[in-house]
């Protein structure tokens, strides 16, 4: 019967698929039949054709609203209806388009309420509005139908506001707004309980749980007793035994049909699974499971059972523990998720994002380190979002295309801890096989190239690094063909469109495999164990001065990032690619995409966006000169708990800096930039102590480096001298890295003593750090480990850079000759040029042998020549002619043209760039660079 109900299904939902006009009905009304036959598939385990019908039901229902938006004045009974629809499917800025159109031609006092209170939902919901606007505005709307006043019952007008304040404390940590949504919520059902039928009475005692926690962690950081969190947990309590008392009379009061639907179920489930009845808890959630209900729902209340069992003591099971070994309130739940439960259960930790910074390739191999070791605590497997900028971006791309690759080619349930392992093993050998290559000497061995730099508008040095981190490191992953007929596609340049994830699912119903091709990260990760991970690309509008972001879906300016107060630049709106007006925008490449978040200014050409807004050229650099750690992208998608590894150039210390105006204003610009950095830091930390974030991990490479302060001239009271061991916490000797900490942030050849130097120094800091904030989750006296990471699994000894980590901890004074010559490695790293000649005596005596050669042969000459005679003559219409176009060329911008002299040397200094940097580039390619590798190995320094 099951099956046949099952094929009945399916049926009408394909039908209704291959639909474009149901015969006799409306738009809405095919909609409402998409919604319903996707509840019911997605509780028979058919979530794909589910979240199909889903994708149907926004089609239908934003043509029907942008054709209502274009009508004279609207119906109010069907605008509402629509709206709600349109919340249903996510599209709330249609849906407040609508609504306020209504209101502003005015409708009935009734409905007039009900529709301010449809677009106060649809304001605090819409992503395409800053948190703090959004949240202002629905607050605003919210007063104008009598919000503040006193006798205010309406349970959906307060209950709106609670939420409303309750994702405000999400966004900024302040006790105040966790308070007035508890004032809002407990208001919302004591007015007017049998309106409300639980809704804010539940929320209110969560929100009373999640003081009573505050006040718990807040007691054990200060060190004093806890007076507070108790009381407030039998107030919860008190009100969840109200609920369970009085809601099933009014549900039978008001229609018992009620007793079974989906919000009273799990309204009854939570009021029981937060007194610790979990049998009763459990029974509710079985009869939730039944009732029709969206998947969004059910995320929602897992969600908040999950925090619950957190907050009262309990660490979920182990993925091998046998489910009848599981904790009561983890069996209660299975009851509702079932072969979703284990993987459902880690969503306490919230939304997790990794951060890599800028710094070229010395960031690059850096976080490389900082992956393995996330790989070992199998943390990797929860990251949601990566936000890399630089060097971040050049090998974060490359890490998520490998992960695309995994996720693409096993099941959930068949990827574990070792496969992340593998992955990051791989990644550091592709991407050190690639940062081998020299690809900012390679930009410009390619004659042909040099000449379409030259030649070409539009296509500068960005364009060609992009193509060399194309050929060069992400076709090692997964090669990559295009047709350079295809309209708007480069050749040998994947879209970024390509990078979308579909992950290798099994249908619950045959348990065949397939692409699902309806998963959308946001909606479906808290179903898997493996996050599929969102990944920004982080870039610089030179336009706007804001953050642009390309990601695998869309390109543009996140709303989130931009400061409404004090910032009045124009925002350039996001888009996704197939909304692009033109093909190569629609299959813009994902190695541009990383040039420009790399494109160093003055370095760099900016990366150019034409025809993309009207009458704009979109000029893109490097995004470390908005957010050079890519924190602020974590943020603005809500993530919780934050990842960040930074690797980006800190300032340094000058005893005498320079005073010429070019020295000035670089060292300016380095202390704006620090500044910044410091601002950002101390902002997530007062996040992190506010409870605003569930955890925050975030390491430099100048940490533990600490400086004593500088007394002045006969001083009375001198500082005594920092004692500090002659290794940092993390196990590296302090002066080895302060080298590694001033390594170049260039683009060239690393070798491997170098690449393995930074990529242990990340790994050992990751171990370190980890432990730390560890020991800090002990002593607030909270269960389980931080962010339920495996922060002390063993690690491994064969990782490429594994030899290394001794070394580094051995202090060069000692006369150590590996720890010695590694010291001189590291010291001649920080050089931007002539690495090779510090370190290979042979070749820096033959260079001396060769200048003083050229210099003697230059001399000679001179003196052969020195009694010839030279003469130049000039007449004086050509000096007339000279001095006009110079003054000419001063007054007038377009008598630029006529000055011949500075046209000639810029075409003639980019022919010699393009011609002799090309031979030289060449040279430097087949010789000195191989003898610099050679010189830099690994085993070379081990064999000493």
């Amino acid at each position: 019967m099951a099956k046949q109900n099952y094929k009945k299904l399916r049926d009408q939902a394909l039908e209704l698929m291959a639909e474009t006009h149901r015969p006799g009905g409306t738009i809405e009304a095919a909609a409402d039949k998409c919604f319903s036959l996707s509840k019911q598939l997605y509780l028979q385990g058919e979530i794909r054709l589910s979240r199909q019908l889903l994708v149907k039901a926004r089609q239908l229902l934003k043509q029907q609203g942008d054709g209502r938006l274009a009508e004279a004045r609207l119906d109010e009974g069907a605008t509402l209806a629509l709206a709600k629809q349109l919340k249903n499917v996510d599209e709330h800025d249609l849906a407040r388009q609508l609504l306020e159109k209504l209101l502003a031609q005015g409708c009935g006092e009734g409905l007039a309420v009900k529709a301010a209170q449809q677009l106060a939902l649809n304001t605090y919901k819409d992503d395409e509005l800053p948190a703090d606007r959004r949240h202002a505005q629905a607050l605003s709307i919210l007063e104008g139908i009598g919000l503040r006043d006193p006798d205010c019952k309406d349970p959906e007008t307060l209950g709106q506001a609670g939420a409303i304040y309750k994702r405000k404390f999400d966004h900024s940590g302040r006790q105040e707004d966790l308070q007035a949504a508890h004032y809002f919520y407990r208001r919302g059902w004591e007015t007017n309980p049998e309106q409300d039928m639980g809704y804010c009475g539940i929320n209110a005692a969560f929100i009373l749980d999640k003081l009573a926690q505050r006040a718990h962690i807040n007691a054990a950081m200060e060190k004093i007793p806890d007076t507070e969190s108790q009381a407030l947990r039998e107030q919860a309590n008190a009100l969840r035994r109200k609920l369970l008392d009085e809601l099933p009379n009014y549900a039978t009061v008001k229609d018992k049909d009620i007793l079974k639907q989906w919000w009273f179920s799990v309204t009854m489930a939570e009021a029981a699974f937060g007194l610790g009845q979990w049998d009763e808890a459990g029974r509710w959630l079985d009869q939730a499971k039944s009732a029709d209900h969206f998947e969004w729902e059910r995320k929602t209340t897992t969600k908040q059972l999950v925090a619950i069992a957190r907050m009262q003591g309990f660490v979920p099971p182990a993925d091998t523990q046998p489910q009848q070994d599981w904790a009561p309130p983890w069996r209660a739940l299975s009851r509702l998720l079932g072969a979703d439960a284990v993987a459902a259960f880690e969503c306490f930790r919230g939304k997790v994002g990794l951060a890599l910074s800028g710094g070229g390739f010395r960031a690059s191999l850096y976080h490389l380190g900082v992956l393995a070791r996330l790989a070992e605590t199998d943390a990797l497997r929860s990251v949601e979002v990566l936000s890399t900028v630089s060097g971040g971006s050049i090998v974060g791309a490359h890490y998520y295309l490998a992960l695309r690759k995994l996720l693409m080619s096993k099941t959930d349930a068949e990827i574990g801890r070792e496969d992340y392992i593998q992955l990051v093993r791989d990644v550091i050998t592709q991407f050190f096989d690639g940062v081998s290559e020299n690809l900012r000497v390679r930009a410009i061995a390619s004659l042909p190239d040099n000449f379409k730099m030259l030649f070409q508008s539009g296509y500068g040095r960005s364009n060609r690094m992009g193509e060399l981190y194309e050929a060069h490191f992400y076709q090692q992953v997964e090669a990559y063909q295009s047709s350079s007929s295809n309209e708007g596609v480069v050749s040998g340049m994947r879209p970024l469109h390509g990078l979308r994830i579909h992950p290798l699912s099994t249908d619950p119903i045959d348990n065949s495999t397939f692409q699902d091709d309806t998963f959308h990260p946001q909606q479906a990760n808290w179903r898997r164990k493996a996050k599929v991970p969102t990944l920004l690309l982080n870039t610089t509008s030179l336009n706007s001065g804001h953050n642009w972001h390309f990601t695998a879906s869309f390109m543009g300016e996140p709303p989130g990032l931009t400061g409404q107060d004090i910032d009045m630049n124009r925002r350039y709106r996001r888009l996704y690619y197939w909304q692009a007006p033109t093909e190569a925008l629609k299959n813009y490449p994902l190695g541009y995409a990383v040039a420009a978040s790399a494109g160093v200014p003055a370095l760099f050409d900016p990366l150019e966006l034409s025809d993309l807004y009207p009458d704009r050229t979109i000029r893109l650099v490097d995004g470390g000169v908005h957010d050079n750690q890519g924190v602020a992208g974590l943020l603005d998608e809500s993530c919780d708990l934050i990842l960040c590894s930074d690797a980006s150039g800190q300032m340094d210390d000058q005893t005498s800096p320079k005073k010429s105006a070019l020295s000035v204003f670089f060292r300016s610009d380095s202390i704006l930039q620090d500044r910044v950095r410091e601002a950002q830091y101390q902002n997530l930390e007062a996040k992190a102590k506010n409870n605003a974030l569930q955890g925050l991990f975030f390491i430099h490479l100048k940490q533990g480096l600490h400086a004593d302060p500088v007394d002045w001239e006969d001083c009375d009271n001198k500082t005594a001298p920092l004692e500090q061991p002659p290794r940092t916490d993390y196990g590296v000797d302090r002066g080895q890295q302060k080298k590694l900490a001033e390594i170049r942030t260039d683009l060239d050849t690393f070798t491997e003593v170098e690449a393995y130097s930074l990529m242990a120094s990340g790994y050992l800091m990751t171990k370190q750090q980890l432990c730390e904030l560890d020991a800090q989750h002990q002593q607030l006296r909270l269960n389980g480990h931080w962010a339920d990471f495996d922060v002390h699994a063993a690690g491994l000894l064969d990782w490429p850079f594994s030899p290394l980590i001794p070394l580094l901890g051995l202090d060069p004074a000692s006369g150590d000759r590996k720890a010695l010559d590694l010291a001189l490695q590291l010291d001649a790293a920080k050089l931007l040029a002539f690495k090779g000649w510090k370190l290979i005596p042979a070749l820096k005596y033959a260079s001396i042998a060769c200048g003083v050669l050229v210099l003697y042969l230059l001399a000679r000459a001179l003196l052969q020549n020195w009694q010839d005679q030279t003469t130049i003559t000039l007449g004086v219409a050509g000096i007339a002619t000279a001095i006009l176009i110079t003054l000419a060329g001063l007054i007038l911008p377009f008598a630029k043209y006529l000055q011949p002299l500075d046209t000639a040397r810029k075409w003639l200094g980019l022919a010699v760039l393009g011609t002799v940097g090309w031979a030289l580039a060449n040279l430097h390619l087949k010789f000195f660079d191989q003898w610099f590798k050679n010189r830099g190995k690994l085993q070379r320094l081990l064999n000493l």
